[in-house]
């Protein structure tokens, strides 16, 4: 596992996290009459803030199905450099 990842690599999977727990919530929630969705709970006044929030959580998902195409993550991924064999 790379540690120098870079920062769009981070907030991305930071947000797909973010955004996969409140599926889950919602799923639950529906299951059992209830409303869990968490980003519209803090959001539920701003209306704007919440589908930013939301476009910036699919972006990241993009983000991360294609790969981060920065210096830090060649070939999309944060890739360790191959080891030498010894002999």
């Amino acid at each position: 596992m790379c540690k120098k990842k870079c920062i769009c690599k981070k907030i991305a999977k930071l947000l797909v996290v973010i955004g996969g727990l409140n599926w889950g919530l919602i799923g639950l929630g529906v299951l059992l009459n209830k409303n869990w969705n968490f980003v519209h709970t803090i959001f539920y006044s701003m209306p704007t803030t919440e589908a930013i929030i939301y476009l910036l959580v699919g972006i990241s998902a993009v983000l991360m199905i294609i790969g981060c195409r920065c210096k830090k993550c060649p070939g999309g991924t944060c890739a360790v450099p191959p080891v030498e064999p010894r002999m």
